[in-house]
């Protein structure tokens, strides 16, 4: 057989045979990495331009107030992903309110499965929403999840821990959509006797 021959069955053989066989990840090391992708989050700043990478990084762990810190690393453009070293910083950052950036939101997600980060939209956003000129009919938990579920996927509700809602207002903690513009009224018809009732939002 000469080069000739060998190089024509080289361009024979497709591309998974040039590469071997898929291997298995051993038990193991897959729950090592599922352990530790509990402890990351993924993060990317809403904006059309890049931001300062050097800033944002030495930045952001001084406004989250680590007690055991983070480590973070550039994925792509304003992409990153953030390693914490306590589960209790991680769950605090989460639970935070919405952060911003250079003017831009940064949009925090939990990576799932695999965790690759291009299958994250970063999209969705946790915020608290105040919902005023809420008829005194409509304050209870139950119809405040109701109201909630026009905005958002519900998250929690500040009824006091006994499923009343006092005040001048429903607060509400919802995840939007950021990519669609943020609703800022309600229309409810209370009654069904088609008289509407118009709750403004304040995020």
């Amino acid at each position: 057989m000469d080069a000739q021959d060998i190089a024509k069955l080289c361009e024979a053989l497709s591309l998974k045979d040039r590469e071997g066989p898929v291997m298995t990840l051993r038990e193991g090391l897959r729950d090592d990495g599922e352990r530790r992708l509990t402890m990351r989050l993924a993060g990317r700043i809403k904006s059309n331009r890049l931001v300062n990478m050097e800033a944002f990084i030495n930045l952001i762990p001084k406004i989250w107030r680590l007690k055991y810190g983070v480590d973070i690393e550039v994925i792509d453009g304003n992409t990153f992903s953030f390693t914490f070293k306590d589960a209790a910083d991680h769950y605090r950052v989460l639970q935070g309110g919405p952060l911003s950036f250079d003017k831009a939101l940064l949009v925090l997600e939990e990576p799932t499965g695999r965790g690759e980060v291009r299958d994250i939209m970063f999209n969705r956003v946790a915020f608290w929403v105040q919902i005023h000129n809420v008829p005194l009919l409509c304050m209870t938990s139950e119809i405040d999840r109701f109201l909630r579920s026009m905005i958002g996927d519900v998250k929690e509700v500040d009824d006091n821990g006994n499923g009343d809602c006092v005040g001048k207002y429903i607060r509400v903690r919802v995840v939007v959509n950021v990519d669609l513009p943020l609703r800022r009224i309600l229309r409810v018809d209370v009654l069904g006797d088609g008289n509407e009732s118009s709750m403004l939002l304040r995020y």
